[in-house]
């Protein structure tokens, strides 16, 4: 493989971004700006959400905006939920975050010893009790041989151990209720103790601390509303404001999910616990992907240069025109190709389309719908007429005009087939047209065809499996 062939393969690296904003193709530093001085303004503290559907990018802009407050002295948290959904109460994991930032401030250091002691018994009075007994009764329960005794007495006879065992069971479970109840006063103090100690050691902070919780609606739904809980009762502190990355329609199913709910919530548990919801900036049609296309064609070789474009990158716009994937799904969709690709232009620009696409059709009819849609956006007006030479020739020369573009392979493609369309009508010409379509697709198949509707499920399976046998390859 040449030099200029190989593939640049980006990771995220989110942890060691040296620069904010490096590679924003969106625009989002500004809405990163304006949430710094909105947050600045919140001495009050809050719990902001910033929702947004899946792959549209929520995780780039937290992380870079991250590192942006972090530039502007911010003290700042960024907690992943997934990665930690494995405790059993998010409290101790929120506590342990804060802490440890603070610990790292010399204004607010020196009062963190205290906040984790009271830290550790807010979180001690979190835990549950009858679980506790439940398993205590169960080992006893184990112990006392009461399974063995039903197995070989029977139920009857075993009656009176069960009926001792339920009476003992009754004690434990009463003894445990009277102990909570005693110590619930002393908890409430603790708690208040706790909040208020908080409170102030994050006044001495010059701007509010940022925490940035993500993955939410990907984290154990139980976990993620009561971390949401937890954060409203436990962390409503001035000068501590959350930040709930989610899509929040995925997180409305999880309450539907844990609290069993059968109507539609529409979002309304949470607005006991939201201050203020953040919509991300939908990225539609009319934002196009053009920058990310190019990214991301110069990343895998395939143009020279930002402003070098070719003809593969207008059909891959086409089809994102025609698809409109999210930025996460379509950068997905390129990689695939890279991965899969003949290095035969003709080859590639329909395996392309089958990747974007997987209800591709090789007829006219498909050709035009697609192209149409191009040549509606590069023209910025409706297309009036619908047949294919009027759309192939001014798509031509508008790409020509303003990019000087001289050939459009797939408008060759559209063209021969029309024409195929155009001279085989009649049932006597079936054969003819066949051998016709079959030479045409031969050029653009990945394999051997012997019928001409296998063009496309020779290329699904090919996309599939990444792999053609020797019996298969196009001679």
């Amino acid at each position: 493989m040449t030099e200029q062939n190989q593939l640049n393969w980006q990771r995220d690296n989110f942890e060691n971004i040296e620069e904010a904003w490096q590679g924003d193709l969106w625009d989002h530093r500004r809405l990163g700006e304006q949430l710094t001085n909105y947050v600045d303004r919140l001495q009050c503290g809050a719990v902001l959400a910033l929702d947004a559907r899946w792959g549209e990018g929520k995780t780039w802009f937290v992380r870079h905006w991250q590192r942006h407050l972090e530039n502007e002295d911010h003290n700042v948290v960024y907690l992943d939920t997934f990665a930690n959904d494995y405790l059993d109460d998010p409290f101790l994991v929120v506590t342990s975050e804060i802490t440890n930032i603070l610990s790292k401030d010399k204004k607010t250091k020196g009062k963190v010893k205290k906040l984790i002691d009271l830290s550790a018994s807010v979180g001690s009075a979190l835990l549950p009790s009858l679980p506790k007994v439940a398993l205590t009764l169960g080992l006893h329960l184990i112990g006392a041989g009461f399974f063995n005794c039903v197995l070989q007495q029977g139920y009857e006879n075993a009656k009176d151990e069960i009926d001792k065992l339920s009476d003992e069971a009754s004690d434990r479970i009463k003894e445990s209720i009277q102990e909570k109840i005693a110590c619930h006063e002393a908890e409430k103090k603790t708690l208040s103790e706790f909040k208020k100690h908080l409170a102030e050691t994050v006044v001495r902070l010059d701007k509010p601390l940022v925490f940035i919780i993500d993955e939410l609606d990907h984290c154990r739904p139980d976990f993620a509303i009561r971390l949401i809980e937890r954060i409203k009762h436990f962390f409503d502190i001035p000068k501590i404001v959350f930040i709930l990355v989610m899509n929040k329609p995925q997180l409305i199913q999880s309450v539907h999910s844990l609290y069993g709910y059968s109507v539609e919530t529409n979002g309304d548990y949470f607005e006991k616990f939201i201050d203020f919801t953040i919509k991300f900036p939908q990225l539609g049609k009319t934002n196009n992907y053009e920058m990310l296309l190019k990214e991301e064609l110069y990343r895998i070789g395939e143009i020279k240069d930002k402003e070098g474009l070719n003809e593969l990158y207008f059909w891959i716009l086409a089809l994102q025109l025609y698809k409109n994937y999210n930025s996460r799904e379509f950068v997905r969709k390129i990689n695939q190709y890279a991965l899969l690709k003949t290095n035969n232009f003709n080859k590639d620009m329909i395996l392309i389309a089958i990747i974007f696409d997987s209800d591709f059709k090789g007829t006219v009819q498909y050709f035009r719908g697609i192209l149409r849609g191009l040549l509606e956006y590069m023209t910025g007006k409706p297309v009036s007429r619908d047949y294919d030479n009027y759309i192939a020739r001014n798509l031509m020369v508008t790409l020509n005009q303003k990019y000087e573009l001289t050939s459009f392979g797939l408008l060759e493609l559209a063209d021969q087939l029309e024409n195929i369309m155009k001279i085989y009508t009649t049932s006597g010409q079936v054969n003819e047209k066949e051998r016709t379509l079959l030479s045409l697709y031969s050029d653009y198949s990945v394999t051997k065809l012997s019928k001409s509707d296998e063009f496309v499920d020779s290329w699904k399976n090919y996309i599939e499996s990444g792999f053609i046998s020797e019996t298969q390859v196009e001679s």
